[in-house]
């Protein structure tokens, strides 16, 4: 929970065009994000509400920084806000919805560790439509890649007959 209110402060702050804090506390919320997973790992405290809760504060995040930037230039990068954000949830729910028919996908091109990357990147360079652009682009060719991986493995499972 912690590292997703400091990710998403940096969302807060990449609104207010404060692109440097919004990219510092980004990183630090990322790290603190792995470092709870890897924690609860070698503590053996894995839970499968564990797990749920750090994928829908990863979606929280996620619209957090790149609505952050959104609204840094409404009208500069709102468009294309709307675009990285339909990306990268498309990428997400792929896979969510493969692992929830019994199929995985492979990873990709645009996982969240990349997408996260651009964004803080191009704050970090004031790079925000490109970035958003290139979230959006890769997120689409993931989702769709993604998607026709779990397709073809779905079709190749067999099927339950009552």
């Amino acid at each position: 929970m912690i590292s997703g209110v400091i990710t998403a402060a940096g969302g807060v702050a990449f609104a207010f065009d404060a692109y440097f804090l919004g990219v510092a506390l980004a990183l630090v919320g990322q790290i603190a994000d792995c470092a709870d997973g890897d924690m609860a790992r070698l503590m053996r405290n894995t839970s499968r509400a564990g797990a749920f809760l750090d994928s829908v504060l990863d979606r929280w995040t996620d619209a957090a920084l790149i609505l952050g930037l959104g609204f840094s230039d409404l009208e500069r990068y709102g468009p294309a806000a709307a675009l990285a954000l339909t990306g990268s949830f498309l990428v997400s729910y792929a896979r969510a919805r493969a692992l929830s028919l019994g199929v995985d996908c492979p990873d990709g091109i645009a996982t969240r560790d990349t997408r996260m990357l651009i964004i803080m990147l191009a704050a970090l360079f004031n790079w925000v439509y490109a970035g958003l652009i290139a979230v959006a682009v890769l997120g689409v060719v993931t989702s769709i890649t993604r998607s026709a991986w779990a397709m073809r493995a779905l079709n190749r499972a067999p099927v339950d007959r009552p």
